[in-house]
């Protein structure tokens, strides 16, 4: 057989699969997996590798109009960047002339570097592509050549060290009521608490609100909103986007009363990414609280929060709980 049909018609003599010890890692982890080699006919080969690489890129396309020769004329203008944040092959084993039908296991160890950015994916949201990835990927290696069919890539999920401490967030606002912006109908007294700034997927965090409705004005319902703010990178150019990702409302306040209540609110909704920073792309969240008011400009409070990586639990822990 030929180099090309080395390359190219390993597929049926054999396959790899790779694993990796957790379902996600935080910067600067050690991952701990192995690659399994299932060999059916002996396969020419010089070495047998895992790849581990992590890589962002951003793109998209503004339209615009240029005079040329005193005509106006549609243009497009495409920004795109990104980079490699690392490249690393680990090579599990050499091999001096080909392998023998069997099965192999090949563990490994790779250390994340630090300071790295989470996983991110914008799914083309306003068109816009924004990707932070990282993978792991196993094959085999003829004369300096990666194998095409005998190779199998696992996308890995890794999370951002978030900065800063864990801490209540309180915020708080009166506002004079307008009716048609102009006409004063009293004031409204809005205070938002939360136990704590930084929360995991599938928390519930507990806000409690506090609202003074001083004015002649009924506060029709309030409002719970959590918005994702990104902002975008490539070629000196800069677009922000934002994006409700799930919202909930609660009883209004009548007018001239007050009301003090706990609100529970789901943090839901597709592109739930941990909070993340980059060269190229910056992901970050707020809560938002609105009192509605008809035919008055809202009140509004808008609450940061950083969203971090979900809570691992051991399953010894989960085998045992409520145990004597």
């Amino acid at each position: 057989m030929g180099f090309l049909g080395q390359l190219f018609g390993l597929a049926s003599k054999g396959s790899v699969v790779v694993t990796v010890d957790k379902p996600h890692y935080i910067s600067g982890e050690v991952i701990t997996g192995s690659l399994q080699v299932d060999v059916l006919e002996p396969i020419e080969c010089n070495e047998i590798v895992v790849i581990v690489k992590g890589k962002e890129k951003v793109a998209w396309t503004e339209h615009d109009t240029e005079t040329r020769n005193g005509e106006t004329v549609n243009v497009r203008h495409k920004f795109e960047e990104g980079h490699e944040f690392f490249h690393q092959k680990l090579v599990l084993f050499n091999v001096q002339h080909h392998i023998s039908p069997g099965q192999y296991i090949y563990p490994f160890q790779y250390q994340l570097p630090p300071g790295l950015p989470g996983c991110y994916d914008n799914a083309h949201d306003d068109d816009v592509k924004a990707k932070i990835e990282y993978s792991i990927k196993g094959t085999l290696c003829i004369d300096g050549v990666f194998t095409r069919d005998l190779k199998h890539r696992q996308r890995l999920t890794v999370f951002a060290q978030l900065a800063g401490f864990v801490a209540p967030s309180v915020a708080e606002k009166t506002q004079t009521v307008r009716l048609l912006c102009c006409f004063n109908q009293g004031t409204c007294s809005l205070r938002v608490a939360m136990d704590k700034n930084m929360y995991g997927p599938g928390e519930v965090p507990m806000i409690q609100c506090d609202v003074h409705n001083l004015s002649s004005k009924d506060v029709t319902a309030m409002r719970c909103e959590l918005v994702r703010s990104v902002e975008v990178r490539a070629m000196g150019r800069v677009r922000h986007l934002r994006k409700v990702l799930c919202g909930a409302t609660f009883p209004g306040v009548p007018a001239g009363s007050q009301i003090s209540q706990p609100q529970p609110f789901q943090l839901t909704g597709n592109g739930l990414y941990p909070s993340t920073r980059s060269r190229n792309i910056s992901c970050s969240y707020a809560i938002d609280v609105v009192c509605d008011i008809p035919w008055c400009p809202d009140v509004e409070l808008h609450l940061p929060i950083a969203l971090g990586a979900p809570v691992l639990v051991p399953v010894q822990a989960v085998q045992g709980y409520g145990s004597i």
